[in-house]
């Protein structure tokens, strides 16, 4: 069972998933890599990618930092659930498919889809994960793939 947190300690862990929200919709790769700590991981729909290298790949894969499949990424906070031991987001992301992607080549569509991204902290401070979930197939008929 998690112990409460202080109030400084939660606005805190606010504070960061702020900065990292911010960082990628800044498309600021190494911002976003830095609100992981030493020992983190990277969850998408069920697929777990280990240490900061690996977070890194990915967020660069989809086109954060400006060099992935999409491009115009904006990652918009609807609603947030905070808890002693997580941070829960529900968020629209959106952005458009502009090079290849997963052997997909680029469509020149947009998709826009509801995210749930569950954020846990280390010791430190610093995200110890993040797990996100979405709705792929909408994404897959938005690129008009499917």
């Amino acid at each position: 069972m998690a112990t409460a947190l202080s109030e400084i300690q939660r606005e805190a862990r606010i504070r960061l998933v702020e900065a990292h929200l911010l960082a990628e919709n800044d498309n600021n790769i190494n911002a976003i890599v830095e609100t992981f700590g030493t020992q983190a991981y990277f969850v998408l729909n069920g697929l777990r990618l280990e240490g900061k290298d690996q977070i890194q790949s990915i967020y660069e894969g989809f086109g954060f930092g400006g060099n992935g499949g999409f491009s115009e990424l904006n990652a918009k906070a609807e609603k947030w659930h905070i808890a002693d031991d997580s941070i829960v987001l529900e968020l629209t992301l959106s952005g458009v498919h502009t090079k290849e992607w997963n052997g997909i080549a680029a469509t020149n569509n947009k998709f826009e889809v509801t995210v749930a991204a569950i954020f846990s902290f280390d010791e430190e401070g610093k995200l110890e994960s993040e797990r996100v979930y979405f709705d792929m197939t909408l994404v897959l008929k938005q690129l008009g793939v499917m």
